[in-house]
């Protein structure tokens, strides 16, 4: 009895296998895509994410307005040149800095050496004070900052704490808001996107590959309505469902923002060797204009209408509205892929050409909108090019509804 029981066990678990893995299509998506694309996550993508994040010698320059001969030693024995320059040459080194061009800048009193001998601790006089100018946005910045913090810490503690960095000027050139806008354009379009994309999925495949499935797709198609009218409603109905979806979701992450920033700087401000330098400034809406909200909505919804498109045609192919959904699952880590590559070429934001590329366009647009720093032409062309591929894919898309042989595919 335990042997027919094990044995009936054993056929329907080799029915389960055979449906699997005698289907190509799910064998590739479901079992080989996902770790393919995974592996090329952690292995290729993972490490520059992380030089992105920590920085690294972007040749970036420092430069020193009257430097003690103590400071340019310690300097040269890091390996790190220490550019000597005049007073009147502050404000062209400063106007760099705050456009972001990686240098630094450090300011010494003229007699600072004096006045650091002459200093005593404790003394309640005011200590000998060294200005460090910097851009917090700037690429590479946290590798240089550390450095030269690291340095004039050295020197610092071997003199008994006898001057103080940036204690009533100096400090960081970044614009205003800019941190927080950027640490929301890093975080947002990958979000956003992947939202939208789930509740295509969701939606999508119901409405292809279930009605298909249950036949009332036929039964509509004997309707005096053509294919094409049927296709452009189908894409352009769901295409405002996954859009409210994504605008749902964007709308909890700003919610919550607030409270995450909140508790990150909490957090940064307890770290002793960082100090306020890695704060995220408060997100504040109001820095976006109509014309910014405009924008964003009109890449938002031709993103959406490319993203239905391409999962109904997917989903027309499929037997059933399971085995689409999992067909189509493995497109999530593509997105967080192409999310990712965005962030790694900024310079793809003035780029015409990559207004093209479907999915890569949208992201560089959000990024662009939410950093205000895009162009009109930049986000009109990624809307024409995505509206443009979501109808060429509904008219292959009512194609496929007429096609005798997709529609009885079950």
């Amino acid at each position: 009895m335990n042997f027919m029981r094990r044995n009936k066990i054993l056929l329907i678990s080799k029915k389960e296998w055979d449906r699997f893995f005698g289907d190509r299509r799910m064998v590739i998506s479901a079992l080989i895509l996902p770790g393919v694309l995974l592996y090329c996550v952690y292995a290729f993508l993972a490490p520059n994410m992380v030089g992105l994040i920590i920085g690294g010698d972007n040749g970036s320059r420092v430069y020193a307005i009257h430097p003690p001969g103590v400071i340019q030693t310690l300097f040269e024995h890091a390996g790190i040149g220490l550019f000597q320059v005049n007073y009147d040459e502050k404000e062209d080194i400063l106007g760099g800095i705050s456009q972001g061009d990686g240098n630094f800048l450090l300011v010494f009193p003229s007699d600072f050496e004096e006045r650091v001998a002459a200093f005593e601790v404790g003394s309640g006089e005011t200590a000998p004070e060294v200005g460090l100018y910097y851009n917090s946005f700037a690429e590479g910045f946290l590798h240089g900052f550390s450095v030269i913090n690291t340095i004039l810490s050295a020197y610092e503690r071997s003199i008994a704490r006898r001057f103080d960095v940036n204690l009533s000027g100096g400090g960081d050139m970044a614009a205003p808001g800019e941190t927080g806008r950027n640490f929301l354009a890093s975080i947002l379009p990958m979000f956003l996107l992947v939202l939208i994309y789930h509740a295509a999925i969701a939606s999508a495949t119901e409405a292809i590959t279930g009605e298909k499935e249950r036949g009332t797709l036929s039964t509509i198609l004997i309707t005096p309505i053509t294919p094409m009218e049927l296709a452009l409603g189908k894409i352009f109905g769901l295409s405002v469902q996954s859009f409210l979806c994504g605008l749902s979701g964007a709308l909890g992450i700003l919610l919550s923002l607030p409270r995450f920033i909140a508790s990150l700087n909490a957090r940064l401000n307890m770290e002793q060797e960082l100090p306020s330098v890695l704060r995220l400034d408060a997100i504040n809406i109001s820095h976006y204009g109509i014309w910014d909200i405009a924008m964003l909505v009109m890449v938002l919804l031709s993103c959406s209408l490319f993203i239905v498109m391409l999962i109904a045609i997917v989903s027309i192919h499929a037997k059933t509205a399971k085995e689409a959904q999992m067909i189509l699952s493995p497109m999530v880590i593509i997105i967080m892929l192409v999310g990712l590559l965005s962030a790694l070429d900024n310079s793809a934001r003035v780029e015409v050409f990559y207004s093209f590329i479907p999915i890569y366009n949208a992201v560089q647009s959000i990024d662009g909108i939410l950093n205000q720093n895009y162009t009109s032409v930049q986000v009109l062309g990624t809307v024409f090019s995505n509206i443009l591929f979501a109808l060429v894919g509904t008219i292959i898309l009512s194609r496929l509804f007429k096609s005798e042989r997709i529609m009885s595919l079950n």
